[in-house]
């Protein structure tokens, strides 16, 4: 009983001396949902190409240069952006995963995973783009910064 007295007057003296006036609350954006519209591995993209498409025509030509691997999922452009990232590679094996996409004050930020194979890796040795397209709910005309990390992953099964 004692023990637990004491944690009360613990937790209240923290919760009284973090709630002042002058106390300063730092909050993060908020995640936006996203969802996966395509992929695929092939596509007429020189460099890398981080794409934000607010519109059916934009997205109409950016499908042009883009080959998934299934046919687009129909995006409604009232209700959300599209979000497209493809990475021209030398070889196959490579990927793009979107991890997040959060809305902060002035910006939006979108975080993404370059997936590249190990030396361990049998790819195949033709000239590849990888890419994804998200759609995400429609946001403010804010700034959208791409953010990239990149991990190499092995093939080859160890103890």
């Amino acid at each position: 009983m004692k023990n637990l007295l004491l944690l009360l007057a613990a937790s209240g003296l923290v919760l009284i001396t973090g709630c002042g006036e002058d106390s300063e609350i730092l909050t993060e954006g908020d995640y936006l949902f996203f969802e996966r519209v395509g992929s695929g591995q092939s596509g007429s993209v020189s460099e890398v190409s981080e794409w934000v498409l607010r519109d059916s025509a934009s997205w109409a030509e950016a499908q042009t240069r883009l080959r998934p691997l299934a046919p687009f999922e129909p995006v409604d452009f009232t209700q959300a952006v599209v979000v497209a990232i493809a990475i021209p590679t030398e070889s196959g094996g490579y990927h793009v995963e979107v991890e997040s996409v959060e809305e902060l004050e002035d910006h939006v930020l979108v975080t993404y995973l370059f997936q590249k194979p190990a030396l361990d890796c049998i790819t195949l040795s033709a000239l590849a783009v990888p890419f994804l397209v998200v759609e995400v709910r429609r946001f403010d005309d804010k700034e959208v910064r791409f953010e990239r990390r990149e991990q190499k992953y092995e093939c080859t099964w160890k103890q």
